[in-house]
């Protein structure tokens, strides 16, 4: 049986590094990005090939993995596509309504619809520790499950349309609320003249319940930011606007989400979309007053 072809769009920090992998796991797959540098990147790699344009793509391709940074570039991808019976794997973080919309249309068009949004960044996706969450049809799912193994190390099947989305979702602005707090803890413990190394040196060793992975990598880049950003802070405001807005959708009043997506916000209009993720704290300093970071040299 022939190997299904596979095609690519998205070449970012995530989308390269899975498309390289797929390539040499020896998958014939053809990539798309409107950076062209991205794709000379990739040239030469053994069994990839480059699209001229995303009709060329369309038409090489079995399964079209678009990996996009935001729901308008995705929505804009699927409505360009025509060809019935292409399988579309959509490997991008979006809400579960916009993907519940973008199966009915590409399905009334004859083209087949999975989600297989991805927990974890851009490390896990060079290393290939990704975590992958996967809904869809069943025929479906079975078409991508060879691919899974290749761009991550664990996968779940989690339900229908929307279902994987509506996870990715909740998981992100859930861990963005929680950097949102740390920030929030910080400044009270300053606010009273504390120590923050003591602090943040007590919470990740004593092992309570504050004691989380996010808070050990997170807190101590807050207080001192890292060399070389971990995730790109505008990632996080572009995930806590989503998880901000499908509870808008859903008539409710979240204050904690909402709360965080203003800090994002904030943030961003600071100028700090490229800083790390930490880098959230500068508006809570701004907004505050109260002096987090020790660097005098800290990004603000």
């Amino acid at each position: 049986m022939r190997a299904e072809r596979l095609g690519i769009v998205g070449l970012g920090s995530m989308g390269a590094p899975i498309a390289r992998r797929l390539a040499l796991a020896g998958f014939p797959t053809t990539v798309l990005d409107r950076d062209e540098g991205r794709m000379r990147a990739l040239e030469g790699t053994p069994h990839l090939s480059l699209a001229a344009d995303l009709e060329e793509l369309e038409r090489e391709a079995d399964i079209l993995l678009t990996c996009l940074p935001s729901e308008k570039a995705v929505l804009e991808v699927a409505a360009a596509l025509r060809r019935p019976g292409l399988l579309v794997a959509d490997l991008s973080t979006i809400r579960p309504t916009t993907a519940r919309r973008l199966h009915a249309e590409l399905t009334a068009r004859g083209i087949r619809h999975v989600e297989c949004p991805m927990i974890e960044g851009v490390a896990r996706a060079e290393a290939r520790t990704l975590f992958l969450l996967v809904s869809g049809e069943p025929a479906d799912i079975e078409r991508i499950r060879p691919l899974l193994p290749v761009i991550g190390s664990e996968h779940r099947i989690v339900g229908c349309p929307g279902a994987a989305s509506r996870i990715k979702c909740v998981q992100n602005g859930l861990g963005l609320v929680q950097l949102a707090a740390m920030a929030e803890a910080l400044t009270l413990v300053a606010a009273d003249g504390g120590d923050l190394d003591r602090f943040v040196e007590v919470v990740a060793g004593a092992g309570g319940m504050a004691a989380s992975p996010l808070f050990r990598a997170a807190a101590p880049r807050m207080r001192e930011p890292a060399p070389e950003p971990a995730e790109r802070l505008r990632i996080g405001a572009k995930d806590s606007v989503l998880a901000e807005g499908l509870a808008e959708e859903l008539g409710l009043d979240l204050p904690l989400f909402r709360r965080t997506a203003e800090l994002f916000r904030a943030a961003l209009g600071q100028g700090l979309g490229e800083a790390d993720i930490a880098a959230i704290a500068r508006a809570l300093e701004r907004e505050t007053g109260i002096r987090l970071a020790r660097a005098d040299d800290a990004p603000r």
